[in-house]
């Protein structure tokens, strides 16, 4: 029996960590652990099929986006993409997150956010910069990357429980 829910997707994810993640360390995500992910509620996929994708991260990042939003009068919508470098091209609008609770151990990459570049093979938007640099020093969060949530995959039915979703202002 696997030690982590997900151990048959570990080898070779770390690549694929490396797209948004600057330092990917290998990171055990416990049993009970609540995590949050952005979603998009106008997208024809439901908020249930928008969770069960690999970027995630945890309450303490969340709080930091949250207060930093309040702090500052930005909307938290917006302080996803400082502190993730979310680019319009993947995430036209980020209209509220998804939240819910491992009920299995994980293996995720975990680490502070890439610099992304505008995708040449995606439509550019007038929005995104041709570069987006993730909130650095104080202000730098870490993600997580978690090997095999992705569409279609039956990991996230199998290791998650308690999927809320919180529309945002």
């Amino acid at each position: 029996m696997p030690l982590y829910a997900n151990d048959d997707h570990l080898m070779g994810s770390k690549n694929l960590a490396l797209d948004g993640i600057a330092k990917p360390l290998l990171y055990t995500v416990p049993a009970g652990t609540r995590l949050y992910r952005f979603v998009d509620a106008g997208r024809p996929e439901s908020t249930a099929s928008q969770a069960n994708r690999p970027w995630w991260f945890e309450y303490e990042p969340f709080q930091n986006m949250r207060h930093f939003a309040e702090r500052n009068g930005h909307t938290l919508a917006h302080c996803a993409r400082l502190f993730l470098a979310i680019r319009h091209q993947y995430t036209q609008q980020i209209t509220g997150y998804v939240s819910a609770r491992t009920t299995k151990s994980l293996r995720a990459w975990r680490g502070p956010g890439s610099v992304q570049y505008e995708n040449k093979d995606l439509p550019a938007h007038p929005d995104d910069p041709d570069r987006m640099i993730p909130m650095q020093g104080l202000h730098e969060i870490y993600q997580l990357y978690i090997p095999g949530l992705d569409r279609g995959q039956p990991l996230f039915d199998a290791a998650f429980t308690g999927l809320s979703y919180e529309s945002l202002p």
